[in-house]
């Protein structure tokens, strides 16, 4: 099926790609059709583009690219609700939604609400991390960094 993509005008997209966010994405609770987009000669950013709404797409990053020691604790019991299973193998990916600043170097990344994707049942939630010493606008990158 072909899309509308807010960065990269008509796109075809198998339904296999599609990934399905029962509780929407945070501030977009109604969107709950998304596939993952890659950009080209750029494996750190990926966008992450609503199928129906073509303006909807958000950056977003494999977290351990940028922060090596950073700690997603969710529940198993928050997981179940895609389907992940606490003694299983999990086949998930998670991401973090991107701000892109003024400049590159100013953007700024949501640590404190990463999105996780079953990817054997195509079913994403965003959760929100309990006690956590992240927030959700992370320079993603320190002084000097991004220029």
């Amino acid at each position: 099926m072909n899309i509308e993509t807010k960065y990269f005008g008509q796109v075809e997209v198998a339904k296999e790609q599609i990934i399905t966010f029962p509780q929407g994405i945070l501030g977009f609770e109604l969107h709950r059709e998304f596939v993952i987009l890659n950009i080209l000669d750029n494996p750190n950013f990926k966008i992450l583009q609503d199928l129906k709404h073509p303006n909807i797409a958000f950056f977003i990053i494999n977290p351990w690219s940028f922060f090596q020691d950073y700690v997603a604790d969710i529940a198993d019991e928050d997981l179940a609700k895609i389907g992940i299973e606490a003694d299983g193998e999990p086949n998930l990916f998670l991401f973090n939604i991107v701000t892109l600043g003024k400049t590159f170097k100013e953007s700024t990344v949501n640590l404190l609400a990463p999105i996780v994707i079953n990817m054997d049942k195509m079913q994403g939630k965003q959760y929100i991390l309990n006690d956590s010493p992240y927030t959700t606008r992370q320079r993603l990158f320190t002084q000097g960094e991004g220029e």
